[in-house]
């Protein structure tokens, strides 16, 4: 990807923004399904839009993630306030309550796209329910998992994409985030994506 590419991308990232903010406020004065589902579009391509950059970056050796500690339990309150969930799905946030993780380290904004890319993946198939939880790692770390009950992944799961058109882009900038996670001896994230015994797919992001 080249800098006038980048440059492209960054303006219409910066245009669908603008767009947003009128359809939000479109929404307030005239709520109809066709206006939030417009802004649901928006707020994807705008994702895929960030996605890019964030590759093209990486690339240049210019990707730089801001990682500070989080209390997890606002973290979950603000998923749950940027999300909007379809009226016949249920998405339920479960928080351990046995050995709960309060705070932990990581770049909040992407780990957010992240999981809202699993999120929408996970929309396209599940049949009524989705739960995203979030589990200390017995080795260390955690683990961020968003589980459907649909049919699971393909024989060949790692080739599907976690972006609407599965063109991969979400699972190339979930691997990037995760493995730009490192701890000072040299530990990375990575992702998971595998079949649940009881059906389902689960999708992991597990940090250091």
């Amino acid at each position: 990807m080249d800098d006038l590419l980048a440059a492209t991308l960054h303006d219409a990232k910066n245009g669908l923004n603008a767009l947003a903010v009128w359809l939000d406020q479109a929404k307030k004065s005239a709520p109809s399904p066709a206006l939030a589902q417009a802004q649901q579009q928006v707020d994807r391509i705008n994702t895929q839009l960030v996605e890019l950059l964030a590759l093209y970056r990486n690339e240049k050796a210019l990707l730089r993630l801001n990682i500070a500690d989080h209390d997890l339990a606002d973290f979950w309150d603000d998923l749950k306030s940027e999300w909007v969930s379809p009226p016949d799905t249920a998405i339920t946030l479960r928080w351990p309550t046995d050995n709960p993780v309060p705070v932990w380290a990581f770049d909040a904004y992407q780990v957010k796209l992240v999981l809202f890319d699993a999120l929408r993946n996970a929309l396209r198939h599940a049949v009524t329910e989705i739960h995203i939880d979030a589990l200390a790692e017995p080795d260390g770390g955690i683990r961020f998992t968003v589980a459907d009950d649909g049919p699971g992944f393909p024989d060949h799961h790692e080739s599907k994409g976690m972006d609407e058109q599965g063109s991969g882009l979400g699972l190339a900038f979930a691997r990037l985030i995760a493995e730009h996670h490192r701890t000072p001896n040299g530990k990375s994230g990575w992702i998971e994506m595998k079949n649940a015994p009881t059906g389902g797919a689960l999708f992991s992001l597990i940090l250091p």
